[in-house]
């Protein structure tokens, strides 16, 4: 009975075993292997991300005016405000800061930020990767991890945080300098 009921249910769905049956999952098989594959051979080939892709947000501490208007807009707490020099640009000195491990992605912070600045933008860094549990960026650390995706060409790719802390800290350094120089000489005019 058993044996029946299974030949029924086989000959409903046109599964037939004979030899045209294996002749054409053969030549499925064989179509397969000739195609193209669907998937990247990640890290040896970069993503082909979309356009509008929301990748790790990155942060132009030159253009930002210090409204604050991105820590207003975004819903998951992530963004903070610290002080810093105060630059012909940024009059009140408020810098953004912020915590990449919380954040999701979502652009509202980069709709908030006023034409005028532009200074919050996505970015094609697909993820950042750490054994840290909480990381938060200072502004010129956030704005030294900018630099180095473009120098270091780090788009579509994933960032293991823990390796290029080193290089974010020294160039959070300089950019912070650059920053604190740049007051000055604002100040003595």
């Amino acid at each position: 009975m058993e044996e029946r009921r299974f030949v029924e249910v086989r000959e409903r769905w046109g599964r037939k075993t004979n030899a045209l049956g294996v002749l054409k999952s053969l030549k499925a098989v064989a179509e397969y292997l000739v195609q193209s594959r669907p998937t990247t051979l990640y890290p040896f080939e970069k993503n082909d991300l979309p356009e509008n892709f929301r990748g790790v947000l990155v942060y132009d501490i030159e253009k930002c005016i210090g409204c604050g208007a991105c820590v207003l807009a975004c819903p998951n707490n992530c963004l903070y405000r610290r002080p810093g020099p105060k630059t012909e640009k940024n009059k009140p000195g408020i810098y953004i800061a912020f915590e990449p491990t919380h954040c999701l992605f979502c652009g509202l912070c980069v709709d908030a930020c006023p034409p005028v600045a532009s200074s919050l933008r996505h970015s094609n860094v697909v993820s950042i990767v750490s054994t840290k549990k909480k990381i938060i960026w200072e502004p010129w650390e956030w704005a030294a991890f900018t630099k180095l995706i473009e120098e270091k060409g780090w788009e579509n790719d994933a960032i293991d945080y823990d390796r290029v802390e080193h290089l974010v800290k020294e160039r959070a350094e300089q950019i912070k300098k650059a920053l604190e120089e740049e007051a000055e000489k604002g100040a003595k005019k």
